[in-house]
């Protein structure tokens, strides 16, 4: 989500884009049951932390079990603009460069599945991805084996903030895919919005059953750090200058003091979220950790959920073409981590689930129904948990 890849992506031009070069449709999957899942009574706070940019195989390609990098996947082979032919390599450095993923960025190198175009188009560190020798790594992997993983796990949609965000709070992005501001501010100098969204998200629907829900953000209103269209709810009229919205100083306070919410969700700033081109990635993974162990040491961990997610994969190679359910995604596979004392130990799941199953997961939990017929396509993230 860097401020120098903004675009506005108006209905038309998405449609001659995706017509041009996207990922060929697949059907969608049947459509599941809108009645709300209620299993999960045990469970009384779900906090969901949404790092930065890396793929599933640049993270967790190497790890035991998982669907990972292996020769003859789609992609293992590719040609650089040089012509020189490169494979997937083990990255020596833990500071990487910021790589290129707009919308148009993702098309071309998935090119319509075959998942062979990122040495071409991002070069050959696009290639790269790190194992539990490569320094702070193995410390994402220990979370993986001690809990669950999910290795068919892909953001909504095949693009960067703010889409996959506003999925993941609201499954649906007002059919604007590109890489946009919030219409409020702060920090949303740039290309923006050009209204407030007046969809119905699910904090509202947690506030109509009299619960509560915040979105922390790491250097709230702070623009050298802030970035604001990593913030969906900055996007609606209701929500965007709300006091559901707080700085993530506020979260160590809440958690002491009993007041956490029943949904939270975490934004770090850049140097915390692992995304490239923002100092190492062991940084991001330290403060991960963390932040895990504090609400581990806290009474709320007996009945918590933690959810971790990358909301894109940044431009990084991934082998597993992913699927289009519609006409925005998905995007390419991305890691993501169920945390909790209900979940699957050393687990790994391979159900398809994307940014709206943590949606769904929310309203199964609290007894919530889908926002619209998006919100009902995804599954649910259940199959990570063992209640």
């Amino acid at each position: 989500m860097r401020r120098a890849f903004l675009f506005f992506f108006s209905p038309l031009v998405l449609a001659l884009t995706i017509g041009c070069g996207g990922v060929k449709d697949s059907p969608p999957p049947p459509m599941p049951t809108p009645t709300p899942v209620t299993q999960q009574v045990t469970i009384k706070n779900v906090v969901v932390v949404i790092m930065q940019n890396r793929s599933f195989d640049h993270l967790f390609g190497a790890f035991p079990g998982a669907n990972g990098i292996r020769a003859g996947v789609p992609g293992f082979t590719q040609t650089t603009s040089t012509g020189a032919t490169v494979t997937p390599q083990l990255l020596t450095s833990t500071s990487t460069p910021d790589l290129p993923h707009t919308r148009n960025d993702f098309l071309r190198v998935v090119d319509s599945g075959a998942m062979d175009k990122y040495a071409f188009f991002n070069g050959v560190t696009s290639m790269g991805h790190y194992d539990n020798t490569s320094p702070g790594v193995s410390t994402l992997w220990d979370l993986a084996q001690q809990f669950a993983l999910a290795d068919n796990f892909f953001p909504s949609v095949m693009g960067d903030a703010p889409s996959n965000q506003l999925y993941l709070v609201a499954a649906d992005d007002n059919n604007t895919p590109g890489t946009l501001q919030p219409f409020f501010p702060p920090c949303n100098t740039e290309v923006k919005a050009t209204s407030g969204y007046t969809f119905m998200h699910v904090g509202d629907q947690l506030a109509a059953k009299g619960l509560q829900w915040a979105w922390y953000a790491e250097d709230l209103n702070n623009c050298s750090f802030y970035v604001s269209q990593e913030n969906p709810f900055q996007f609606f009229t209701d929500a965007h200058s709300s006091a559901n919205v707080k700085d993530f100083s506020k979260f160590a306070t809440d958690l002491s003091s009993g007041n956490l919410p029943a949904v939270s969700y975490i934004q770090p700033a850049p140097a915390h979220s692992m995304h490239p081109g923002s100092g190492s990635v062991t940084n991001g993974i330290t403060w991960l950790d963390g932040f895990i162990k504090q609400i581990q040491a806290s009474p709320i961990w007996a009945n918590s959920a933690i959810i971790v997610i990358w909301d894109s994969s940044g431009g990084w190679w991934d082998h597993v073409p992913p699927p289009q359910i519609d006409a925005q995604g998905f995007g390419p596979r991305v890691p993501m981590l169920v945390i909790s004392p209900f979940a699957k130990k050393n687990y790994i799941s391979h159900v398809q689930m994307d940014d709206v199953s943590i949606l769904r997961f929310i309203q199964g939990t609290f007894g919530l129904q889908p926002l619209n017929a998006r919100n009902q396509i995804s599954s649910d993230l259940n199959d990570m948990f063992q209640f």
